[in-house]
């Protein structure tokens, strides 16, 4: 699941990436390339808030590891 959550992320920054690049078409005198904002930032949107709400469904799993080390440290020292 975190590879999951992760490539989701990276998805969202390459796609909001597009976004500007369709933006940046002005930039170098030619018209805004609508079809790639358009695209961009609805791609970027969902793939950011897919991940986010994937890590807050699964937040206890990626935080749990931390609390069974601690247990097994405890047991260790009594």
């Amino acid at each position: 699941m975190r590879l999951f959550i992760t490539t989701l992320s990276l998805l969202s920054v390459i796609a909001f990436g597009h976004a500007l690049a369709g933006y940046g078409t002005s930039i170098l005198g030619n018209e805004i390339n609508t079809q790639y904002v358009i695209y961009g930032l609805t791609f970027g949107f969902i793939c950011a808030g897919l991940a986010l709400f994937l890590w807050y469904r699964h937040r206890k799993d990626f935080f749990d590891y931390e609390d069974e080390s601690k247990n097994e440290n405890e047991n260790m020292n009594s």
